[in-house]
């Protein structure tokens, strides 16, 4: 089966020729990719979307349906770019269940899962069947399932009960919502059921549409019809749904992708991810290689210019972990910067202002003890010292994470949970591998960054062993 894929945002060039190599159709291709890609294109409506996400660019979502077909296309990514922080949807989105009530608006889903109900909550002990509205991306989220049934098809989405009907804000062309609302009226009673017509729709005709709604209409009144089982069970699988973070070294492959079909800077996704001000620069500076007045070695300098805007100011780390959640790591004080091929690496240095205790090492931290902190955007590590108001070395502390990225707005970094803590005239020790053994076997990241995580772990330790007494 050759799926259909619909790729948007800052990595569509790199992806879409990507796909394409992968033997997937392109659909609904933007003006710009048509002409840097010499592919054959089809006009149909898409199975999968793949696209940056708006609030967080350093990810991808993807969207499919058919299920195997999101699947198909989330395993070509992820082999394509080896090193990956993968969110699966646990049941799908609008995927159609029988749950049982654990009152106060909980309940007991399928694969023993507990989701919070929205709408009409029913009694505690009462089997229902319903309809997934927010999917489970990590082991912490609960799903979001409503009573009722959801349908989803290539042109429509249906729900009952419902009534009346909506239109996707990507289907725009008055005439064609007229056409097709027309042609559905007719088949569809918009007083039990409530028709949303996909982006899709635009690639049907009006009979096509209008043939769809009807029989997911009649489907979706049936199953609402039916005896819940009193057992959680799976009644209607619905989309397949899932995040990609894309770390550094991830994007760099993409880069390389990319640089095949247009001119490309060095560390261009990882800059257009950034921000507005850092992917400013990278429009600029391309449309500078094409004109040729420029090299990809431009995005070395872009580099250099946000280090050096960021000089002598506080600055904080985006800290991700595999499961989604992030902390804000500072702020920190950019004190130097240093430039190679391979990237920057800067010198920042924190004052403590409050008691506590240092993470790891178990040291007493006091008011007027601070750190250095070496950050190097090619390396797998992140080196801390900290060190006593009166400057006696306290402990240092190896943190393993993606090659971290830099932007206006600080650095950022995929977190791998393993760490080294040293303290002085004591062997370093490796903590918390536990921890990315689990994210391993819950498949929140590739075999490939599970085998650097370890492999970086043990060069560090040596390193710190060499280097600290």
């Amino acid at each position: 089966m050759m799926w259909r894929v619909r790729v948007r945002g800052i990595y569509a060039t790199a992806l879409t020729w990507l796909l394409a190599e992968e033997g997937f159709l392109l659909a609904d291709v933007s003006e710009a990719i048509k002409n840097r890609l010499s592919q054959p294109f089809s006009e149909g409506p898409a199975d999968v979307t793949v696209k940056s996400v708006d609030t967080d660019p350093d990810s991808l979502l993807i969207i499919g349906n058919p299920w195997e077909a999101g699947v198909k296309v989330e395993e070509s990514i992820v082999g394509a770019i080896s090193y990956a922080n993968i969110r699966r949807g646990r049941l799908g989105l609008y995927t159609v269940v029988d749950a049982v009530s654990l009152g106060e608006c909980r309940a007991m889903l399928p694969e023993g899962l507990e989701g919070i109900v929205q709408g009409e909550c029913p009694p505690k002990g009462e089997a229902f069947r319903g309809y997934v509205v927010k999917d489970s991306l990590s082991r912490e989220d609960k799903p979001v399932v409503r009573p009722g049934v959801a349908l989803v098809g290539v042109y429509v989405t249906v729900y009952t009960p419902g009534k009346d009907y909506s239109f996707s804000e990507h289907l725009k062309e008055e005439h064609k919502r007229e056409e097709l609302l027309e042609a559905v009226r007719g088949k569809v009673n918009f007083s039990r059921v409530h028709a949303r017509f996909r982006s899709n729709s635009k690639y049907g005709s009006s009979s096509e549409v209008a043939l769809e709604a009807e029989s997911l209409a009649a489907k979706a009144e049936a199953l609402a019809g039916e005896e819940p089982s009193s057992t959680p069970s799976l009644v209607s699988r619905g989309e397949y749904v899932s995040i990609i973070y894309v770390p550094s070294p991830a994007k760099q492959i993409l880069d390389s992708y990319r640089a095949q079909l247009y001119p490309t800077v060095k560390f261009h996704h990882s800059l257009k991810a950034g921000g507005f001000e850092g992917s400013t620069l990278v429009d600029y500076s391309e449309e500078s290689i094409r004109l040729g007045y420029s090299t990809s070695d431009a995005g070395i300098a872009i580099l250099s210019y946000i280090a050096s805007n960021l000089k002598g100011r506080k600055i904080n780390i985006d800290h991700r972990l595999p499961n989604g959640n992030r902390l804000t790591l500072g702020p920190f004080t950019v004190d130097s910067f240093s430039l190679s091929d391979s990237g920057i690496t800067l010198a920042l240095s924190r004052v403590f202002k409050t008691r506590g205790v240092l993470d790891g090492l178990d040291v007493e931290k006091r008011p007027g003890d601070y750190s250095k902190t070496i950050v190097d955007t090619s390396s797998w590590h992140i080196i801390h010292e900290y060190y006593s108001q009166e400057g006696k070395l306290l402990g240092v502390y190896a943190n393993i994470n993606t090659p971290p990225e830099l932007g206006f707005k600080g650095l950022r970094y995929l977190d791998l949970h393993v760490d080294i803590v040293k303290k002085p005239g004591r062997d370093p020790e490796i903590i918390d591998i536990g921890e990315l053994e689990k994210a391993y076997r819950e498949e929140l990241i590739t075999r490939s960054l599970y085998e650097k995580a370890v492999e970086e772990a043990r060069k560090t330790a040596r390193k710190l062993a060499a280097t600290y007494p």
